[in-house]
């Protein structure tokens, strides 16, 4: 069980390409993620693999054909590339997120990137977000929060419930609680999510982790899921 994530990735890149989505690189960038950079490029020759790069996520609503130059690029280095655009061509990144406002990006990458670059308690590192996201196609993320474990949960179980999850391949459930909340969190209140995580379907795979984050509230607790899948699309409500 580790108490921090000690070894951060060198650089893990945001990139937006093309016009109408700088507010989503600023969001990101005011995020100040720990080796986490947001950019914008306008053309395939702007933006090329570094040694130290990781993990890509590819942001764009036009200039698709570059967008998915540069996706390319970053996928044939062996970086893990991640899309998110309705127009981004799936063989140029491992995954693209099934998402159609623009306004959820920012909150979807911070889904994605917090738990690999912030303190936690359960860790679910970069292999484990390669785990699920390398070559899977497609994924999509919910998240949902309560005032303890169990409502939380409860609320997560909710969304699961309109879900056709027999489609879906890697599963992850990250846990976010305060940790300055007014009581400690305790792993015997993890009981109502493993009991959660016992009814999933056999054959997902799935993780989970539980992690600090100093922006919740008192002792709100959120959680967000990652489902991924090469035939997530066909899931129920996405």
């Amino acid at each position: 069980m580790n108490t921090e994530n000690i070894n951060l990735p060198a650089s893990f890149r945001v990139i937006g390409v093309g016009i109408g989505i700088e507010e989503v690189i600023k969001k990101v960038k005011s995020m100040e993620l720990d080796g986490v950079s947001a950019e914008i490029a306008d053309h395939s020759y702007d933006c090329t693999p570094n040694d130290e790069d990781t993990l890509a996520i590819i942001v764009f609503t036009d200039l698709e054909n570059e967008a998915n130059r540069i996706a390319n690029t970053f996928h044939d280095a062996g970086v893990l590339t991640i899309g998110f655009s309705e127009d981004a061509n799936t063989s140029c990144y491992d995954s693209v997120m099934l998402c159609d406002s623009r306004k959820e990006y920012p909150e979807i990458i911070k889904d994605l990137l917090q738990t690999i670059v912030t303190p936690c308690l359960i860790s679910f590192d970069l292999e484990d977000l390669r785990t699920i996201l390398r070559d899977s196609k497609y994924f999509t993320v919910r998240s949902t929060s309560g005032n303890d474990v169990k409502e939380a949960t409860e609320k997560l179980g909710a969304i699961f419930s309109e879900l056709e999850l027999k489609y879906v391949e890697y599963l992850s459930i990250h846990l976010y609680f305060n940790p300055n909340r007014s009581t400690p969190l305790a792993m015997s209140e993890m009981a109502s999510l493993q009991q959660l995580m016992s009814k999933l379907p056999e054959t997902a795979n799935v993780l989970w982790s539980v992690n600090h984050d100093e922006n919740l509230n008192s002792d709100e607790i959120r959680l967000s899921t990652i489902l991924a899948g090469q035939e997530i699309w066909r899931c129920q409500g996405i």
